[in-house]
């Protein structure tokens, strides 16, 4: 079976066969642009997350640490159910030191109301 004449995109010659009776392998030959574009377009499609196009986005309010861990959480959820990917498991990693930052914070906002508490000599809140 004969290869493929064309070059990648690193210059290199392309390894695939060729089609039978072309010089051109599938991904390169010319008169399948057109069935490439729409298989480009079906694995968009099919990779989507199932909810991502009937999901309604509503508002979102960050105005507390627990508004941020509500959205992580929910976008934690979501992100789990997407197929296994390294974006993914970025987005895992991402998603959970974000989680970890903002207990700290909360964390930190409850001691200085501690603090604040005691210095103005009233009972800490706990």
């Amino acid at each position: 079976m004969a290869t493929c004449t064309a070059k990648t995109k690193t210059g290199e010659p392309c390894k695939m066969a060729a089609l039978t009776g072309r010089r051109r392998c599938w991904n390169h030959s010319v008169a399948t642009a057109k069935a490439r574009a729409e298989a480009r377009k079906r694995g968009g499609r099919n990779r989507q997350t199932p909810k991502a196009d009937r999901q309604v986005v509503r508002p979102v309010s960050l105005r507390t640490v627990a508004d941020v861990m509500a959205l992580l959480e929910e976008t934690l959820a979501d992100t789990r159910e997407q197929e296994n990917s390294g974006q993914r498991s970025r987005t895992l990693i991402s998603l959970a030191l974000a989680a970890l930052k903002a207990l700290e914070v909360g964390e930190l906002e409850e001691r200085v109301e501690a603090l604040e508490a005691l210095a103005s000599g009233k009972e800490a809140i706990t």
